[in-house]
């Protein structure tokens, strides 16, 4: 069958002795109209499609996908201030990582997402040995429609696939018994937007998107073609010398960046700590200067917050919305008490974590670690308790 395009969502990977596997497709006839093609093992697609384009998305659960809000850079400046953001968030040393990033939004944020070398080789070796050889790999949310309105959601197992705009979405993991929606609140909107999920009913819509303009490379190190070694030698030995320099530059930048700005957060820090000596973290010192200003001409009374579920977790939505999409495994609630317990590997480390308190505070919130978990209560109650 010849189309003008065929979309691949690839499974969750199928194990190291995997031969063949089974995608989703979907494809595109000559006028323009999507069809879902359900499943197809990737032995069989040659012999079934025709393609003028090849899309591959990558699992859900092995890719991450975030949106960073930085200044406005371009070129090799905003990939090293892309790079700087990624590297807190990603479990694995960034060269590692295949990382791709997007554009710019014009709210100063820029979408990236990453997924494991390792794990990126192994799916370009499977689909090459089915004659499927793709420049890039996709994001599932690449595939669905652009929202005109609200958010467009896919679930993909106990996935949610989530677009919020032309080029920026994020990836949820959903646990187990929770609603969608509901989920969705750890993602940091307060109110989330109203999300028009595709269903089995609908699930021609899942192939139809556009207007995605960025992926992940898929490039491919282990690949080693003999025919052309004479001559690929020499010019990769001189590509290779070009590539250290420039990245030996680049790496040399960021670190001045990097230099520069903890500088600048240090002496902000310093004079806002000057200026408000009760303050025991300085965390956000413009945010946190103007507070104590009001504070003192008596415009802002001492913040506190109900033990009711509502109450704490619409307290919590501040907390959660400085996390990469992902890291939240579940939400759980008992009497005055909200706990939020990380997915396996995803804990925040002891600088984010005392960020995180620091937060907390200024929120009239208590946090405290307590095994894979982070504990939420009202300030006010605890100190009553401690108090008893």
């Amino acid at each position: 069958m010849k189309v003008a395009r065929l979309r691949l969502q690839l499974p969750p990977w199928p194990g190291e002795d995997a031969v063949d596997a089974e995608v989703r497709c979907g494809w595109r006839d000559a006028d323009g109209r999507w069809h879902d093609g359900g499943l197809v093992a990737l032995s069989a697609m040659a012999g079934r499609f025709q393609a003028r384009r090849v899309d591959v998305a990558l699992p859900p659960g092995e890719v991450a996908l975030a949106s960073f809000t930085l200044p406005p850079l371009t070129g090799r400046r905003l990939h090293a201030a892309v790079l700087g953001a990624v590297e807190p968030c990603a479990l694995q040393p960034l060269e590692s990582l295949v990382i791709g990033v997007g554009p710019r939004g014009s709210d100063g944020t820029v979408p990236a997402a990453w997924i494991a070398r390792d794990a990126m080789i192994r799916w370009l070796v499977l689909l090459r040995r089915h004659g499927i050889a793709p420049r890039e790999l996709s994001l599932l949310t690449a595939f669905l429609p652009c929202p005109t309105q609200g958010w467009t959601g896919l679930q993909s197992g106990r996935w949610l696939v989530v677009r919020t705009g032309t080029g920026a979405g994020f990836i949820q993991e959903l646990p187990d018994g929770m609603e969608r929606d509901m989920a969705l609140a750890a993602c940091g909107d307060t109110p989330a937007p109203a999300v028009q999920w595709i269903d089995e009913a609908d699930k021609v819509s899942q192939w139809s998107g556009d207007g995605w303009r960025w992926a992940l490379p898929a490039n491919d190190p282990s690949r080693n073609h003999a025919g052309f070694a004479t001559w690929f030698r020499p010019a990769a030995a001189w590509g290779a010398v070009a590539a250290v320099v420039w990245i030996t530059g680049l790496h040399v930048h960021a670190g001045q960046l990097a230099t520069e700005g903890q500088a600048l957060k240090r002496q902000m820090a310093a004079r806002v700590k000057a200026a408000f000596p009760e303050l025991p973290v300085v965390v956000n010192p413009v945010q946190q200067a103007r507070q104590q200003k009001e504070a003192r001409a008596g415009q802002l009374p001492q913040a506190t917050v109900g033990n009711d579920y509502a109450a704490l977790s619409r307290a919590a939505v501040g907390l959660l919305a400085q996390l990469p999409a992902g890291q939240v495994q579940a939400l759980n609630y008992t009497t005055g008490e909200l706990r939020i317990r990380w997915r396996d590997g995803a804990a925040p480390n002891t600088e984010a974590l005392r960020m995180l308190q620091a937060q907390a505070r200024e929120q009239g919130l208590s946090a405290d670690p307590d095994a894979g978990a982070l504990r939420i209560t009202p300030a006010v109650a605890r100190a009553e308790k401690e108090a008893q």
